[in-house]
């Protein structure tokens, strides 16, 4: 005789939706690495100079992360709670046939 499996109890601290904040933390790495082109770029342009193009280089890429880490302060965290069933999906209404 199979025994069934106890059900998952899933817990998150988080506020919204996993997709939202998912979302955000994408779009903030997606402006980091156009910044850090950018300054390839520029860097590229100015290679004569090789130490401002490593400066760009490194205050492009690592110094907007490091100012980032240092400056916006980390999320709140929130109680941990466990995570509801989403209520069961309704089946499309059936369409007129007058229209």
């Amino acid at each position: 005789m199979r025994r069934r499996r106890e059900r998952v109890q899933v817990v998150t601290d988080l506020t919204e939706p996993l997709a939202v904040e998912h979302g955000r933390r994408i779009r903030i790495r997606l402006v980091a690495m156009v910044v850090w082109i950018a300054g390839w770029l520029v860097a590229g342009a100015l290679w004569r100079d090789g130490w401002l193009a490593t400066t760009i280089l490194l205050a492009s890429g690592p110094g907007v992360w490091v100012l980032w880490w240092l400056l916006v302060p980390p999320r709140e965290r929130g109680r941990r709670e466990p995570v509801g069933r989403r209520p069961p999906r309704a089946l499309p209404a059936r369409r007129d046939p007058r229209e």
